[in-house]
């Protein structure tokens, strides 16, 4: 990806754990899906280093936001492409998987889009430096937002 990109990716997995048994969320895989953000579009990793791997120019987001999870108190990052994705290949194996394809399926139930990452799994830049950047990379057409696009 481009200059100055900003990338959300999976917690180191020995930290997030201790932090779990510490009373802290649950910890994250090495497997966790992760975004990029940079001036041409995004990259979304299904997988984090390896697995699909989804590209979209920023002509073809229409909205990102940060929207409540379905555990209180956390939340997810969440892009929504202009057009429908298609709907991934699941094998019978992977069906109740909590990571890859069907994850992607968890998360469109969820946020109405596979695009999206729990923001209690991965480590990146604040969500601050992602709200000033949306704008420029975008010519003001998308905004960090907090509300699901209809």
């Amino acid at each position: 990806m481009g200059y100055e990109a900003l990338f959300y990716r999976p917690r180191n997995s020995l930290a997030s754990t201790v932090r779990a048994y510490l009373g802290g969320p649950s910890p994250s895989r090495k497997d966790d899906p992760a975004v990029c953000f940079d001036r041409t579009g995004i990259e979304y990793h299904e997988s984090y280093g390896r697995g699909p791997t989804t590209r979209l120019t920023w002509e073809e987001v229409r909205a990102v936001a940060v929207l409540p999870g379905p555990v209180e108190g956390r939340r997810a990052l969440c892009v929504y492409p202009l057009h429908e994705l298609p709907q991934p290949d699941i094998q019978v194996g992977e069906l109740w998987s909590g990571v890859g394809p069907r994850l992607a399926i968890y998360f469109r139930a969820l946020f109405g889009t596979p695009i999206s990452v729990h923001l209690h799994h991965v480590r990146g830049p604040s969500l601050g430096k992602l709200a000033k950047r949306l704008p420029a990379w975008t010519e003001g057409r998308i905004v960090l937002t907090s509300a699901r696009p209809v």
